[in-house]
């Protein structure tokens, strides 16, 4: 009898379980099948399987439109992004968590600030500077937003995975005659390695998603971000749904590649800190 209940409660958990796989993963789904549909079918009642499936969605958003130069400016400005911001809160996350100075309080709860601040509250303000810069249409003015508003994320992240490294590892490196920056360069940060790669992911996805400061400060079309190019598909007499669902198809599925490459260290970044050891 306990047996047949274990049995019970196992199967009862799969089918949970793949219930709400299914359910997580069915948006994506519904989309790759409208992006395959002919156009005729896709706004059918009720929504059914078609009989035949067609790539013209994806030929129009791949070869007949500016899309693929959108998905060049969302990489080159998320790489970049990543490139600035890692480095930077690498070394203040170890400037914080080594030395102890005055204001050190003070400095984590500015930090907290601009990572709770909403993204609509910033709007304005960084239009009215970069518009006096002369920043408008220029990739250098979301290279700039991302790395302010991503900064806090690594930061704190950075933090967290150098508490657990013993602070003994650079005492040991400044005996051996190493300098502080030495004993970070050459012993602390091979040992980060996972959380550089985390924290290097999440900023990257965080920036390929963004949509309202790329919608803001990129005005003209060869600046367009992959996020606004979906947004803005324009059909003559009709919305180009089938174009649209092979577009968010197809910038979909770079980051499910990249999550599942980097997936444990996403997820162990984003649980970083979580338990006290």
């Amino acid at each position: 009898m306990i047996m047949e209940e274990k049995i019970f409660k196992k199967i009862a958990f799969c089918v949970l379980l793949i219930l709400i796989m299914f359910w997580s993963i069915s948006p994506f789904l519904w989309i790759l099948l409208t992006s395959l549909k002919p156009a005729s079918r896709i706004m059918q009642l009720p929504p059914l399987f078609p009989d035949t499936y067609t790539f013209d969605a994806y030929k129009n958003v791949l070869i007949g439109s500016s899309f693929p130069y959108y998905l060049f400016n969302s990489f080159m400005v998320s790489l970049s992004t990543v490139l600035i911001t890692m480095p930077f809160s690498l070394l203040a996350a170890y400037g914080v968590s080594r030395f102890p100075f005055r204001g050190k309080t003070f400095i984590l709860f500015m930090i907290i600030i601009l990572f709770t601040l909403p993204t609509i509250s910033l709007v304005a303000a960084l239009y009215n500077l970069f518009y006096i810069l002369g920043w408008i249409n220029l990739p250098i003015s979301l290279i700039c937003t991302y790395c302010a508003h991503n900064f806090p994320l690594a930061f704190f992240l950075m933090v967290k995975y150098l508490d657990k490294i013993p602070i003994e590892m650079d005492s040991a490196a400044l005996i051996d005659g190493c300098t502080h920056f030495q004993a970070f360069r050459y012993i602390v940060t091979p040992m980060l390695l996972p959380g550089i790669i985390s924290a290097a992911a999440l900023v990257f996805i965080f920036c390929w998603n963004e949509f309202l400061f790329a919608l803001t400060f990129t005005l003209d079309e060869s600046t367009r971000m992959a996020s606004v190019g979906i947004a803005l598909f324009e059909g003559t007499y009709e919305i180009p749904w089938g174009d649209i669902a092979a577009a968010s198809v197809v910038v979909t599925l770079p980051l499910l590649i990249f999550l599942t490459i980097f997936q444990k260290y996403i997820v162990h970044g984003l649980t970083a800190g979580a338990v006290k050891e």
